[in-house]
């Protein structure tokens, strides 16, 4: 069997965006359902902040945030109340190169006096600092390097690190 490939014809192929249209749309569907979310934060190869979703019934996929589709989603699993998003779902926000969105979110959980429960480092990985947020419609989860700098951080704001 001579088997080939030809690579030319795919070197000229373009990378297909992300279809966060359907990913909105399917956040929507569940939260206009009452679903109980499950979130974790990250950061795409091309810098873009996005909320990996999932419930019992649905298998986690990236949503692609910009800040009103972040604060809809939170606001959602704090109190169940559903927040109409006007915008366009294919624009979202653009980060720094260096810029760690989920340590962005978390900060500001801590910052605004929010109780976050952390999982101690001998449980998990003595490399990272584990912890997840609680609240009425889903929980956010935390997993972010353990350096000096961030327990630092998290100490100065009296976390229970």
């Amino acid at each position: 069997m001579d088997l080939k490939f030809d690579f030319a014809e795919l070197q000229g192929t373009k990378q297909q965006q992300y279809p966060n249209n359907e990913a909105h749309a399917e956040v929507m569907r569940m939260m206009n359902r009452g679903d109980k979310l499950s979130v974790k934060y990250g950061t795409t190869k091309s810098h873009h902040p996005y909320a990996k979703v999932e419930s019992k019934t649905v298998a986690g996929f990236k949503y692609e945030l910009n800040a009103e589709r972040a604060n809809n989603l939170i606001h959602y699993m704090m109190t169940g109340e559903v927040s109409e998003y006007a915008g366009d779902p294919m624009q979202s926000d653009t980060l720094e190169v260096d810029e760690d969105y989920q340590w962005e979110v978390m900060k500001q959980f801590v910052e605004n006096g929010q109780t976050l429960q952390y999982v101690p480092r001998f449980i998990g990985s003595p490399n990272r600092i584990s912890a997840y947020k609680a609240m009425f419609k889903g929980t956010i989860f935390f997993c972010i390097p353990c350096t000096t700098e961030n327990l630092d951080y998290l100490r100065e704001h009296q976390q229970n690190v």
